[in-house]
């Protein structure tokens, strides 16, 4: 599988699970209207545990970013550069 997902502050996230047969599933889908893209939209589904596995590192990635945004802040300010 290959996944690329662009997410912004704009972009339309909705959730819901369903049963296909007796499987039970998540699906996350997103709308982010691009213009003259195809790419404006998708779904994103499996099992409950699969999802919540995906959205700790998720969150385990956004910590990560913020924590190297504020280390470049603090660099930059301290020795005069600038943040990239």
């Amino acid at each position: 599988m290959n996944l690329k997902l662009h997410l912004t502050h704009d972009t339309q996230l909705h959730a819901h699970g369903f049963l296909a047969g007796s499987d039970l599933f998540a699906e996350v889908g997103w709308k982010r209207p691009l213009p003259e893209s195809r790419l404006d939209e998708g779904t994103l589904w499996g099992t409950p545990e699969a999802m919540r596995r995906l959205a700790d590192l998720a969150v385990q990635a956004a910590i990560q970013a913020e924590e190297e945004a504020c280390w470049q802040a603090r660099r930059a300010t301290t020795s005069g550069g600038r943040v990239a």
